[in-house]
């Protein structure tokens, strides 16, 4: 009698033990899948400076990427900006820029663990570009009147970007851009942006 109550007792002593290793196998298998989602969307807003007119606005940016491999991801940024330069001396706006952009990019995570992320990335970019502008290159008129720029142009993308993991899913971080295009200004960022991992 006391042999089987002492062999109940060992069983089940061996089947919570295992219970609890697979529940912490799984447990480990849940956290590692959260950190290798392979998509992610992110939605941001960049200062911006267009150094040809030294005028400065926001930029805003949605994003999606997916990850091929460990490192290495693929995605795709469109997003549109707004800048301006006021004049003080003819208390006009002398320039007035919009444009709606689209990047192709590619990234490599040179820092990655389960919180932060690092990448360096580069692309190629168009835009579609609307501008008032009172001083545009060999179009300027003597009396200051402003002329209106409807064009198109491509170039590329360079990137420096960090994420932050939160939560399980959530990421919060920040960019540095620059976009130089045909022709056109190149433009300068500098912004956050937050977004979740699916």
């Amino acid at each position: 009698m006391r042999l089987s109550k002492l062999t109940i007792v060992l069983l089940l002593l061996l089947c919570l033990f295992s219970g609890s290793n697979s529940f912490a196998n799984g447990y480990d298998r849940f956290q590692n899948g959260a950190n290798k989602d392979p998509n992610n969307f992110k939605a941001g807003i960049s200062f911006v400076w267009l150094s040809d007119y030294d005028s400065q606005g926001l930029m805003f940016s949605n994003k999606f990427g997916h990850y091929f491999g460990e490192r290495f991801s693929l995605g795709l940024n469109v997003g549109m900006l707004t800048a301006s330069r006021y004049d003080e001396g003819k208390q006009i706006f002398s320039i007035k820029n919009t444009f709606y952009m689209g990047t192709l990019e590619a990234g490599f995570d040179v820092i990655s663990n389960e919180m932060v992320t690092l990448r360096l990335g580069a692309g190629g970019t168009a835009r579609r570009r609307n501008e008032i502008n009172s001083e545009p290159e060999d179009q300027g008129t003597v009396d200051g009147s402003v002329v209106h720029i409807k064009t198109s142009d491509v170039g590329f993308n360079g990137f420096l970007e960090n994420d932050f993991s939160f939560l399980r899913s959530g990421i919060v971080g920040g960019r540095i851009d620059y976009f130089y295009y045909s022709s056109g200004t190149p433009v300068f960022a500098i912004g956050l942006h937050v977004g979740f991992k699916f």
